[in-house]
């Protein structure tokens, strides 16, 4: 079952965004978010977005390479539990 996408102008209005135009343009500026509507996991990429941006100051390159970063390390965390699992199972300490 697939979940429910969402305008991103929906989510940008529930995040109050201050200038939502502004802020999309800056991120798809770098290839990011250029669909209309998103995943409930992209809405919470953009939430991020919002964050790093309007109270950190980032600029929408750095926001880029956070969301990277990111899914990086929720793809290694991924295979660590696989390793720990198979290990688990294999009997090993």
């Amino acid at each position: 079952m697939s979940q429910r996408r969402v305008r991103i102008e929906e989510v940008l209005v529930y995040l109050e965004v201050s200038d939502r135009r502004s802020f999309l343009e800056r991120l798809r500026a770098e290839g990011l978010f250029e669909a209309e509507e998103v995943e409930p996991e992209e809405a919470e990429d953009l939430r991020l977005a919002k964050v790093l941006v309007e109270d950190l100051g980032v600029n929408a390159a750095g926001v880029e390479v956070v969301l990277h970063l990111r899914k990086r390390l929720e793809a290694l965390e991924e295979r660590a539990r696989i390793l720990a699992d198979a290990l688990k199972a294999s009997g090993k300490p």
